[in-house]
């Protein structure tokens, strides 16, 4: 017995409305979960961590590439939702070579003497992610949000 299957250009015409509207919508959420910041040159990613209100030293500034693991540990998982608290998540980028600047921007807090570095990873020259970390073994470790001096 065979069946047989009559696509109309109607029929047609809709499975290609629908498929473009669940792109269009799920760009949507994935543009809102991740903030555009471009991060190809020294001068994007420098802007950017001057809009946190941070200072960075280029001249000292150290790149290195990572790996994005497909399944995350519970560091990981940790990490993610410091960057979920500035607009970021990393699961999207599971699997994926990237980029991580770290650039030194000194003492960010008046009542300490510790040093801080910003971490930015970026991925296809966009920054997916990062943190604001402080030197000290035992220091803390901030989401790339505007500081408060």
């Amino acid at each position: 017995m065979k069946t047989y299957v009559t696509v109309t250009k109607k029929s047609l015409a809709a499975v290609f409305l629908i498929t473009l509207l669940v792109i269009i919508v799920g760009g949507q959420f994935y543009a809102a979960d991740n903030p555009v910041v471009n991060g190809k040159t020294n001068a994007e990613r420098v802007s950017y961590i001057k809009s946190l209100a941070l200072t960075p030293d280029e001249d000292n500034a150290k790149s290195k590439k990572i790996f994005i693991p497909d399944t995350f540990s519970d560091v990981y998982k940790n990490y993610n939702d410091l960057q979920k608290q500035s607009g970021y998540d990393l699961t999207l980028y599971k699997g994926v070579k990237a980029v991580l600047y770290t650039y030194p921007v000194g003492k960010i807090k008046q009542d300490s003497d510790d040093e801080y570095y910003v971490n930015l990873i970026v991925y296809n020259g966009r920054i997916i992610g990062g943190d604001i970390s402080s030197v000290n073994f035992y220091g803390e470790m901030l989401p790339l949000t505007k500081q408060e001096r």
